[in-house]
């Protein structure tokens, strides 16, 4: 079995939206940083976050239930939390846990993008 690559978040400001990407996977290591990243934009007042995963392998339950705090605080500042690209294995875990109820999702950024600026 070989080993997991581990998660790299790029971060890019997109006038009043940031976007991150993950390329890796999401895991107990590599997660506290993505909380950082989000903590980090939500206390600067940056609350209209797209999360791209089109280059994540792997993403943790624990992780996944994460993201779901931080869409609900983003909401309740004005802003959003949506996930884009998702791959296929990790879409249906999305699904699996109902977690496609509460997070929006989007096949791509400008779809993403486009739904922000449509509010």
């Amino acid at each position: 079995m070989s080993a997991l690559k581990e998660c790299q978040i790029h971060h890019e400001a997109r006038g009043e939206l940031d976007m991150l990407r993950l390329d890796g996977a999401m895991d107990s290591y590599s997660f506290p940083r993505l909380e950082a990243a989000l903590n980090g934009l939500q206390t600067a007042g940056r609350n209209r976050i797209i999360l791209d995963c089109g280059g994540l392998s792997f993403i943790n339950s624990a992780a996944l239930g994460s993201l779901i705090g931080h869409a609900r605080r983003a909401r309740e500042n004005g802003g959003d939390l949506k996930l884009v690209a998702l791959p296929p294995k990790i879409a249906s875990i999305v699904e699996l846990l109902g977690f496609d109820r509460i997070l929006q999702i989007f096949a791509t950024p400008a779809q993403a993008e486009e739904n922000f600026t449509a509010r």
